[in-house]
């Protein structure tokens, strides 16, 4: 299954043509709508700070470490890294932060002229490319030949399986996940109660509870957020297809999702026929940003949609809307329930691991503090930021578990979501490919223009153009 990177992806992610999704900007808009600043910043912030912990190990001479970083909440990584050098006062970071669109290019480039880079964010879009390039290394190679509060087997198998498989390239894992979350299927509660309805447990049930949402007077009760330059828009649709058991491809990167009977089409085909049968699904899909169908849920104009897992704390935020709190998330209506998911990860480069010994331990010491599941950093982000994690035991922190019931109103099915859901791996193609199946052809079906079969077919051409090279 391997992709190698060849030097003509080099040229062209270096050009801008990144073709990786880009789904960690959730990140951004949780925390920050419109903060995403327009020009690339890059400064040290490394902090000399009086040491009040006992160190875990003290060698002769301090080490340093260049950590990456795209902005998302600098400040609080900037703290967090401050209180990691009290308490490991050998080890001193200099933190570099970069505009999330600029992230991957800015890192391409790094890592090209070699810029020294220690410890870095990578995404599940990019993984592929970096490691075949060889300028990220396989984390489980080194874990357990160095000094770890626990052994690699305690991460590895508390990992839900699709942060697992987000974080994994050609059968080895590169990370531990900073940044873990899914595109769930969403309803109104009050709605629901009000009708006598449970929340629906398939396809044939959210179709059914929407005609008679329609019958009651809402006009649209689904919304579909399909922009088609926008990459959630086909996280949003394969997340739906994920739930009646859909598949990508087989181990060997064969399409299957143009295969006959194929769980893909048969949801392609629900949409089609919601938008132009039905008339349950909101015509206006093709500019329906996750902002405003967040809006239009807050406001009670519709019942269902599927949005990234986040969306639920901004509609439910007192004051966003009437709706606000009666919105909750749902296991993904279908057979298999499953949903999409991804991973954002701490990557320990091959540049660090040149520098010797003393540099791998920093940077395993770094991640352990930063992206373990125990960790102080992974407890911060979910309980004042609401962010995804990708292991299952932060469930049984009390406090993990408040501030997530607190902000999307269903921690529970949460936590049964996140071991259903799915992450197939991103070939370095995979991001020219999706661009192509938005555009082409995703938006077109949606259309009618092309029929749902037709779209496949055009998907899966290009797939294998793309991988023939």
């Amino acid at each position: 299954m391997g992709e190698k990177v060849s030097r003509r992806d080099y040229l062209k992610v270096l050009g801008g043509t990144v073709g990786g999704l880009v789904v960690g900007a959730a990140v951004g808009y949780l925390a920050a709508p419109g903060k995403v600043v327009e020009k690339t910043v890059e400064r040290t912030v490394t902090q000399t700070v009086t040491a009040t912990a006992t160190p875990v190990t003290t060698p002769a001479k301090k080490v340093h470490l260049d950590f990456t970083v795209w902005n998302y909440d600098v400040e609080k990584i900037k703290d967090n890294t401050a209180k990691f050098m009290q308490k490991y006062p050998h080890i001193e970071v200099s933190v570099y932060d970069f505009n999330w669109p600029d992230f991957p290019t800015t890192m391409v480039k790094r890592f090209t002229v070699g810029t020294p880079t220690d410890v870095t964010y990578n995404g599940e879009d990019w993984l592929a490319q970096w490691a075949s390039a060889g300028w990220v290394v396989p984390l489980e190679d080194l874990w357990d030949q160095y000094e770890t509060e626990h052994p690699w087997s305690f991460y590895v198998n508390d990992m839900v399986p699709y942060a697992k498989m987000a974080c994994t390239f050609e059968g080895k894992v590169y990370g531990l996940p900073y940044y873990s979350d899914m595109f769930t299927f969403m309803y109104n509660e009050r709605m629901l109660k009000e009708k006598g309805f449970n929340p629906p447990k398939d396809w044939d049930e959210v179709r059914e509870q929407c005609l008679e949402f329609k019958k009651a007077g809402i006009k649209y009760p689904y919304l579909l957020s399909f922009e088609p330059k926008d990459v959630f828009a086909w996280c949003n649709v394969l997340s739906s297809a994920y739930g009646r058991g859909a598949r990508l491809f087989d181990e060997d990167l064969n399409p299957v999702f143009d295969e006959p009977d194929s769980p893909f089409v048969e949801q392609l085909q629900w949409y089609v026929d919601g938008i132009h049968v039905d008339e349950i699904v909101d015509p206006e899909w093709s500019t329906m940003h996750e902002t405003i169908a967040s809006k239009k849920m807050s406001a009670g104009e519709a019942v269902f949609c599927g949005l990234a897992k986040y969306n639920t704390a901004a509609m439910n935020t007192p004051g966003s809307g009437p709706e606000a709190g009666n919105l909750r998330v749902g296991l993904m209506p279908g057979k298999t329930h499953e949903a999409y998911g991804f991973a954002k990860m701490y990557n320990i480069t091959k540049m660090c691991v040149n520098r010797g010994k003393d540099a791998i331990q920093a940077a395993i010491t770094f991640i352990e503090y930063f992206g373990g599941s125990r960790g102080p950093v992974l407890k911060r982000w979910a309980v004042e930021n609401g962010l995804g994690f990708g292991f299952d035991s932060p469930w049984e922190d009390p406090d993990i578990k408040n501030a997530m019931e607190k902000l999307y109103g269903s921690a529970d099915v949460l936590r049964q979501q996140a071991k259903l859901a799915v992450c197939e791996p991103h070939p370095v193609w995979f991001g020219e490919w999706n661009d192509y199946v938005r555009k082409e052809c995703l938006a077109r079906v949606f259309t009618k223009e092309i029929t749902p079969k037709e779209c496949v077919r055009l998907m899966a051409e290009k797939w294998n153009a793309l991988r023939k090279g």
